[in-house]
């Protein structure tokens, strides 16, 4: 932590220790209830940080990862703000001022550092609740479950959001667990309940994503497992580990053969007709007539040809205002599209969220941010600033979360505003702490030699 905000936090009142631990909680809590409480914790959080920013003399200056975060923020606002004036009906578009909030993310981070002791204790508490309403919820619907039918998992709108909740958990516990297994500092009370509670939650949202029927996150979860297995294999020992992944591949492969017809029931008619796309793409190399007749085909199931109605009107809409998007303007565009007979206006994927609304040039700059963050974490980890496994969780966590945007706008959705203020007020602390670390100065080659001494 730096200086100036340790000696705040060591001076902090108990009692708002205790309350900005309530508000991490409730800032992370989309991922069990779906709700709008994270922002309003949030914003709390934000005021508290910017009180003891104000307030300390030695203050850290801001970097250009924290400007281009504020710069960013300032130009959507500027943008809505002037787009919302000059068009004759103030278009507001559709959850576009969410993209300003990189405003916050270098508060966010001075907040993380004032409640940086408190974490472990908050995150076990997080982990407690998880557990209870996994435990709950699951045991409620195992009858759906069982019979095949479809489950929505924890407190959320759909099933999908549950599913993708229970992925971000399902990794966070695993190396919530990994830690405590391999750390020899950490405190003996919360590692007991991590040995009893994480195998618990973890068996009960690989549960729960079964019977959540979303085959978005199947496939997100499919490919992210083994790179969670290879991330795994850097705490244990070689052979035990290899013991341990192949005894849990087992396991797995065992209980998706177990329900392999309700999961072909499921994903079937989607596999199929993916695959027929695939291969007509492959003969006419025309990725917009591949979609046509995707599309007019009576074989494509019904959520997967809404999906396709909803891509193809981004990339037309997209496609006219290719290098800054159209801001808050894009629904008056979206409604001149091709398929004008879908109703809906998330448009299903996370990618074509940015690009419709900003263009390349905001995927650009969005993703200079996301890059900028996970380079923090990573040099962080390295220089034993973080363990291995809050990085490890940050990161896989992030690429689960990414893959499941193939086919879902989460970004668009609570989860998704929660997961990118929690994780990059998390990037921008550990640029905090890089900053105060000689290393971070600039003393690569000397810390170098001095490991190899």
């Amino acid at each position: 932590m730096n200086s100036s905000f340790k000696v705040a936090a060591s001076a902090m009142p108990r009692s708002l220790k205790t309350f900005g631990c309530l508000l991490w909680l409730v800032g992370i809590s989309p991922v069990l209830i779906e709700s709008d409480a994270y922002r309003y914790a949030s914003f709390i959080l934000i005021v508290i940080a910017l009180i003891y920013y104000v307030k300390e003399r030695d203050r850290p200056s801001s970097n250009w990862l924290a400007w281009l975060c504020m710069g960013w923020g300032l130009y959507v606002i500027l943008r809505f703000a002037f787009i919302y004036l000059k068009t004759p009906h103030h278009d507001l578009g559709a959850s576009d001022w969410l993209y300003a909030f990189p405003l916050f993310f270098p508060i966010l981070g001075v907040a993380f550092a004032l409640y940086e002791t408190e974490m472990e204790k908050t995150i076990a508490a997080f982990f407690l609740i998880a557990l209870c309403m996994l435990v709950v919820t699951v045991a409620i619907g195992m009858p759906r479950i069982l019979s095949g039918e479809a489950v929505v998992p924890l407190i959320m709108h759909n099933q999908i959001h549950g599913a993708v909740a229970c992925g971000l958990i399902f990794v966070a516990t695993t190396f919530w667990l990994l830690h405590y297994l391999t750390s020899s500092t950490s405190k003996r009370t919360f590692a007991r309940f991590a040995y009893i509670a994480a195998p618990i939650i973890m068996v009960f949202c690989m549960i729960a994503i079964y019977g959540a029927k979303s085959k978005g996150v199947w496939l997100a979860l499919g490919i992210t497992l083994p790179l969670l297995a290879i991330a795994a294999l850097r705490y244990v020992k070689v052979r035990a580990g290899v013991v341990m992944v192949g005894c849990a591949a087992a396991l797995l492969v065992v209980s998706v053969y177990t329900v392999r017809h309700n999961i072909d029931q499921t994903a079937g008619p989607t596999t199929q007709a993916a695959f027929s796309m695939i291969s007509d793409f492959a003969r006419s190399r025309d990725i917009s007539e591949t979609m046509t007749q995707a599309i007019q085909s009576p074989w494509t199931p019904a959520s997967m040809d809404q999906r396709l109605q909803l891509w193809s009107n981004s990339w037309e809409v997209f496609s006219a205002a290719p290098v800054f998007g159209w801001g808050n303007q894009w629904l008056e565009r979206w409604h001149q599209a091709r398929y004008t007979s879908v109703s809906y206006t998330l448009l299903h994927n996370g990618y074509l969220e940015i690009l419709v609304r900003f263009g390349m040039f905001g995927a650009l700059v969005m993703s200079a941010i996301l890059v900028g963050l996970g380079r923090s974490v990573w040099r962080a980890c390295r220089q034993g600033i973080v363990p291995p496994a809050a990085m490890h969780t940050y990161f896989v966590c992030i690429f689960f979360f990414s893959l499941t945007l193939l086919s879902n706008s989460n970004n668009r959705l609570a989860i998704g505003e929660s997961l990118s203020l929690i994780t990059s007020a998390f990037g921008c602390w550990c640029t905090l702490r890089l900053r105060e670390h000689p290393i971070a100065r600039g003393d690569e080659l000397s810390a170098s030699v001095t490991r190899h001494q």
